[in-house]
């Protein structure tokens, strides 16, 4: 085994920039939590389950079991505390649960539908109670069978397979990242997670982008990254603390989600002036095809009154307004809007509404869109500037024309303290938090030739891809330490296998799919070391398997991971 010098290419870390490492093992199943219908709700009642094959159905505490034949019904009732399972017989009751239902290949929730067709679900279905009346319906499957039926449900599969594989690996990191939110599941099937419809929503296409993005993840210092995307940035794509960690400085920022311009040759958007140029305009971006790349927002100003009165009640109570509105009296007569910070893609960060009789201040960009509802939807993105209509502009509305491409061009903006106001109108663009990767914008790069790792590299700044960190430790049973990822065809690309051993283990073996290694640790005194192993792959699915350490490293660890990059002088 030759382990690269730093003259060929891999950086050697020393002991003195070693920082120890804790891997964090890659998911091989997910716990999916499934919503009623409109999505309000993770509790259930009740629920009807049934398959085209047998059920089987176990209590998990007492151990009862019952069958249930192809095509049958069975129904599930908690009450009091205790599950009733039935079909037109009683088949286990009085048991408190969890209930475990598991397939021979899929299962539908009866009466749940998604995209219009029954949801089905691969993997099985655990019951898990809540409260005395109430139960989780968890979808328990392995991780590339959950990415199959989110990618095609965060993407439209019409933006193509590598707009489509940058979007697997984006849900991958997702899914994978550490988290403490949910109780008995780790994610939830909606757009408050990622939106997982199961295996009625799957097509070719999109599988494909899975498979072929298999073990891979997007990386920054080694370690998989927060990978947030959105529908739509408008051009410019939002700093992550200006999102969700403004003004909290003890925040450790996330260099990777920083703001990035499409064109090469736009600057970040630091004044009013900036702002109401740039969104007045389609210039040029990869988001130019989104539906939402440019928008506009009217309301009535009494229309809108009522709409403020109603949502600032709301955002108060999330603690997103100052001072907070209790709702015992009516806003009167709004006066203004005024956005007061803003980030790096113009968007409002912190706006200030301004009523005869109070003025407030609304945070944080979710909490803005939240408050500037239309017709009860809440803005398509922060990224906005206000004019105001008097009542004399709107009786002209032949003046309104469109002037070099723009698309608002209201020349006739308030300048006088007593023109009445008769309208708001909002001009901004893109739809989403604007952080990370653009839907729309890996979509346009796609039909353009970028390939997926372009596309990821745009979006998530200084990232490399590759798979998960695996730790390799002493056990007497032989258990051996698997990863295994796609490599793909365009042999341009080569993978660099980092082993990581602070503790100086004296000697380890693998394999890269049928090749065996061994080396005498001993001789290096480096604690990060590199190995090109392009040649020891194939096309597809690659496997690499670390055996145990023996037994005079009982007390160390090594850990490995493999970098995909572009190949070597280039």
């Amino acid at each position: 085994m030759k382990f690269l010098s730093r003259g060929i290419l891999l950086f050697i870390v020393s002991l003195l920039f070693f920082t120890p490492v804790f891997a964090q093992d890659e998911k091989t199943t997910i716990r999916v939590g499934i919503s009623n219908q409109n999505f309000s709700s993770y509790e259930h009642g009740s629920a009807q389950f049934i398959s085209d094959d047998a059920i089987s159905i176990v209590d998990m505490v007492s151990s009862t079991k019952a069958e249930i034949k192809p095509n049958e019904t069975v129904c599930v009732e908690l009450s009091k505390g205790y599950f009733k399972i039935y079909t037109d017989k009683v088949l286990i009751e009085n048991v408190k649960g969890p209930i475990v239902l598991t397939p021979k290949e899929k299962i539908a929730i009866a009466a749940l539908k998604r995209k219009g067709t029954p949801a089905y679900y691969a993997g099985l279905i655990e019951l898990v109670p809540v409260k005395e009346d109430k139960f989780n319906i968890v979808n328990v499957l392995d991780i590339q069978t959950y990415l199959k039926g989110v990618v095609p449900n965060e993407m439209p599969v019409s933006f193509g397979l590598e707009a489509l594989k940058a979007q697997a690996v984006a849900a991958r990191n997702y899914a994978n990242r550490p988290q403490n939110v949910y109780k008995n599941y780790d994610i939830c099937d909606s757009t408050a997670c990622q939106v997982y419809y199961g295996v009625n929503s799957q097509t070719e296409i999109s599988d494909r982008a899975v498979d072929e993005t298999r073990g891979i993840f997007a990386l920054y210092e080694n370690e998989p990254i927060l990978a947030l995307y959105s529908s739509t940035a408008g051009g410019i794509s939002e700093d992550w603390k200006n999102v969700y960690a403004l003004n909290q400085p003890n925040v450790p920022s996330k260099p990777y989600l920083t703001s990035v311009c499409d064109d090469v040759n736009q600057k970040f958007l630091t004044t009013e002036k900036d702002v109401r140029e740039f969104y007045s305009n389609k210039t040029l971006s990869y988001d130019i095809k989104s539906p939402r790349y440019r928008w506009s927002v009217e309301w009535e100003k009494s229309e809108l009154e009522e709409v403020l009165n109603r949502t600032l009640l709301e955002q108060s109570r999330a603690g997103l307004v100052e001072p907070k509105f209790d709702g015992s009296y009516v806003l009167e007569d709004l006066k203004d809007i005024k956005v007061l910070k803003r980030g790096n893609s113009g968007k409002a960060l912190e706006i200030e509404i301004v009523f005869k009789n109070g003025t407030f201040k609304v945070m944080r960009e979710l909490g803005i869109r939240r408050v500037l509802k239309k017709n009860n939807s809440m803005l398509a993105s922060g990224n906005f500037f206000v004019d105001k209509i008097s009542a004399k502009e709107s009786e002209n509305p032949q003046e309104q024309e469109e002037e070099d491409g723009a698309i608002f061009s209201f020349e006739r903006i308030l300048h006088r303290s007593e023109d009445k106001i008769e309208k708001f109108v909002l001009t901004g663009g893109g739809f989403g938090h604007g952080v990370g990767m653009s839907q729309y914008g890996a979509g346009y790069m796609a039909q353009l030739g970028k390939k997926y790792d372009e596309i990821l590299k745009h979006y998530y700044s200084s990232i490399t891809l590759g798979t998960m960190k695996k730790e390799v430790l002493y056990n007497p049973y032989g258990i051996e330490y698997k990863t295994s990822f796609y490599y793909p065809e365009d042999k341009g690309q080569n993978a660099i296998l980092k082993v990581y051993n602070p503790k100086k283990a004296s000697d380890i073996k693998f394999k890269i799919n049928s090749k065996e290694f061994n080396s005498d640790m001993t001789k290096y005194s480096a604690k990060t070391l590199g190995m090109d192993i392009t040649k020891y792959l194939k096309e597809g699915l690659n496997e690499i398997v670390f055996e145990p350490l023996g037994e005079r490293d009982k007390a160390k660890s090594v850990t490995f991971q493999v970098e995909i990059g572009n190949k070597i002088g280039k």
